[in-house]
């Protein structure tokens, strides 16, 4: 699990990396990078647990849970207990069949506020739901109540959530939501990207296109049986959580346990359960810094995090994508190992990157290749991409107007409608006080941004 830790986005650049890790789905941007653990004051930490063991709707009657989601609410309730993290009283957990009222859409609803409103301002606010995930259209993906009833109204999606703690007005130093479901990792992923809490983690069971699963003979899910474990056995002090120690751990095991499991699909194919769980986090998105604190980029980013990621869903990069992303390592590595990686071969790296993700996404994502959250997607992963394999370099705001221009390019080439994308680098560029030309103005995509591309595309010879 690649631990990716940035300050001031290129000054100050330190990382935790387990060895001989590759790129992953993972970036995080800390303030506070000097310590590997989350600090807290147990005696003002509060946590909820909900186990959706039963659903309402006559779709769900093959799909009830049982007993498992219950013994896993109640284990890591236990263990937070267990380890002195949060005082007895201050947990709470709730069964569908054992507290109906508490498991609707709206019981979801009043006992998260309850719960977020009573955490202290050095607190810890843990949530953790065991129950179904769901996914909405292509790229939407929130939690079921147990009167889920298949409508937007009634799943609790990252903006539900989001809403939930602005209403609770929670004033917890760090939250932590454990999600043990399917699809938990596109939750996950939206959640980071709403939720602008000062310390958020989201710890999730699988990624967005897998399933959480149960096994019979342990009685729990393997993801919260783990997670469980590994919590117990890497806390040494009740007041500091080694979260990255404990997901390491978790997803160790996950991963070892559920690689022994395949299903049956059809003749001649079966397909393999192995989960991979996550620990997704961004830290610091409401509070503000002098311009003592914090430099240009760094503004940039959380620009893009508050007035941006708020309006849209989050669309993940495709699995090819991010495969091919692992399989250009080496070749960054050469180049940073002959000392190539500045000036204008560092440029060009960058923006042939964005060039292939965006053909990657276009060959099999052509639905949301124009999205322009797809593209702030992209330049994010981007970053944090050279960002752990060349550390100590100096990103400018230059890099992000290259990076747009070359994305940009490959819609225009392929006839893509690249209106909002386009409109949405002019905006960026302009609140950040970039150099701009005047034939930049938005004008309904009808000028050729390539134009102004400073280095010359690939072209065959």
């Amino acid at each position: 699990l690649p631990i990716y830790r940035v300050t001031a986005m290129g000054q100050g650049t330190s990382r935790i990396q387990q060895p001989g890790c590759q790129y992953d789905d993972h970036f995080l941007i800390l303030f506070n990078p000097t310590e590997n653990q989350v600090e807290f004051d147990t005696t003002q930490s509060r946590l909820v647990c909900f186990a959706i063991n039963h659903q309402s709707h006559q779709k769900f009657n093959a799909k009830s849970l049982g007993r498992t989601v219950v013994n896993d609410a109640k284990l890591i309730s236990e263990t937070f207990v267990q380890i002195g993290a949060v005082t007895e009283g201050n947990t709470a957990i709730h069964v569908a069949t054992e507290n109906p009222g508490n498991c609707t859409f709206e019981g979801m609803r009043r006992c998260f506020i309850d719960a977020a409103k009573s955490v202290g301002a050095k607190g810890l606010f843990v949530f953790h739901f065991s129950g179904h995930g769901i996914q909405i259209g292509d790229y939407q993906f929130g939690l079921a109540p147990s009167d889920f009833d298949y409508s937007y109204s009634t799943c609790i999606t990252a903006r539900v959530l989001n809403d939930w703690l602005t209403e609770a007005s929670c004033k917890a130093k760090h939250a932590l939501f454990t999600l043990d479901c399917c699809h938990a990792g596109g939750i996950a992923d939206s959640l980071t990207s709403v939720i602008l809490h000062r310390s958020l983690f989201v710890a999730s069971a699988c990624t967005a296109n897998e399933s959480s699963y149960v096994v019979g003979t342990l009685g729990h899910s393997m993801f919260s049986y783990f997670l469980a474990d590994a919590t117990r056995k890497q806390t040494s002090d009740p007041r500091k959580l080694p979260l990255c120690n404990i997901l390491t751990e978790c997803r160790t095991c996950c991963k070892a346990l559920s690689s022994l499991l395949v299903k049956y699909e059809a003749p001649g194919r079966v397909a393999s359960c192995q989960i991979d769980p996550e620990l997704i986090t961004f830290t610091g998105g409401t509070q503000s810094y002098s311009d003592d604190e914090t430099d240009g980029v760094h503004k940039f980013i959380l620009y893009l995090a508050k007035h941006y990621d708020l309006k849209y869903p989050v669309l993940p990069l495709h699995t090819e994508t991010k495969r091919w992303l692992n399989s250009i390592v080496e070749s960054i590595t050469t180049l940073r190992g002959r000392d190539h990686l500045t000036g204008k071969v560092l440029v060009t790296a960058m923006c042939s990157v964005m060039m292939s993700i965006a053909s990657y996404q276009l060959a099999f994502e052509p639905k949301s290749v124009s999205n322009p959250n797809t593209f702030i997607t992209a330049f994010l992963k981007m970053v944090s991409f050279f960002d752990l394999h060349c550390p100590g370099f100096d990103l400018s705001i230059d890099h992000f107007r290259c990076s747009w221009e070359y994305y940009i390019y490959v819609l225009q080439k392929n006839a893509v409608d690249d209106a909002s994308t386009k409109a949405l680098g002019i905006t960026i560029l302009k609140e950040n006080n970039a150099s701009m030309d005047e034939d930049d103005e938005c004008d309904g995509g009808q000028n050729e941004v390539a134009s102004s591309i400073a280095f010359e595309v690939w072209i065959p010879l």
